[in-house]
């Protein structure tokens, strides 16, 4: 498997690995964007995402799995927020000026897994993007960060990203919440595990329902009997249906 270390960033968490196709059938080839998850933490690292890297390059697509500052690793909203940014807009630079195939700007479709979730979705609300996702798919996606607080039960990672409680700066949870940046315009599907006991179903539930008002291309998958951590797992049911609605 051919991958390729680029930085796009000068900070030493601000690169990501470039996974192409051992051949392709023409060019130029649509991009996946792999975020990980791990409660935005240094602890966590894109080797999380490093199956599913390989496993899109196998598929054809050229897999760009990404690094970025993290609590405790360099950063904390503002750093972390303009990093997975960056990196995205990079597609159209510096990984393009690293890859030996031609990429589709215009079809570049991004995954994240739980944290990883949130800011694949995040990214789908952006304003006049470089690179505007062709589809974004949630992995147990922690997609509305108020939700807890706005009920009086603090995340302790949700607070370390942000830096601040909830009652000092309501506006920033918002913000930083995919559920608060409706309509995006860009199809979401997000996947969730009916016996997830780390992130919610309801996120998901409510995302798409919202989304779907608002008039946004949205759809639930809720995968029965399996867990948060079975999109880690090759061949699971989450796994499965994480390959079939990013690739398909």
């Amino acid at each position: 498997m051919n991958r390729i270390r680029i930085a796009y960033g000068e900070h030493s968490e601000q690169f990501g690995h470039l996974y192409l196709p051992e051949t392709a059938a023409s060019e130029p080839v649509p991009v996946v964007v792999v975020i990980h998850g791990g409660f935005w933490s240094g602890r966590y690292a894109l080797n999380l995402g490093t199956q599913y890297a390989i496993e899109f390059a196998r598929a054809g697509f050229a897999a760009w799995n990404i690094e970025y500052r993290r609590v405790g690793a360099g950063g904390t909203w503002p750093q972390v927020s303009s990093d997975v940014s960056d990196a995205v807009d990079a597609i159209d630079g510096v990984v393009q000026e690293n890859s030996p195939l031609r990429l589709d700007r215009g079809d570049v479709r991004i995954v994240g897994h739980s944290a990883g979730g949130q800011l694949a979705v995040w990214l789908a609300g952006r304003e006049n993007p470089e690179i505007r996702p062709s589809r974004v798919v949630s992995q147990a996606g922690v997609l509305d960060l108020t939700v807890g607080p706005s009920n009086r039960s603090v995340n302790p990672a949700v607070t370390a990203l942000l830096g601040v409680s909830y009652d000092e700066a309501p506006e920033l949870y918002r913000s930083a919440s995919p559920l608060h940046r409706l309509p995006t315009g860009i199809p979401v599907h997000c996947i969730h595990g009916a016996a997830d006991a780390q992130v919610a179903v309801s996120h998901s539930e409510r995302y798409v329902g919202e989304a779907v008002d608002a008039g946004d291309d949205a759809r639930l998958s809720v995968v029965d009997g399996e867990d948060h951590f079975a999109f880690l797992q090759p061949g699971s049911e989450c796994w499965k249906q994480t390959l079939a609605a990013v690739l398909d």
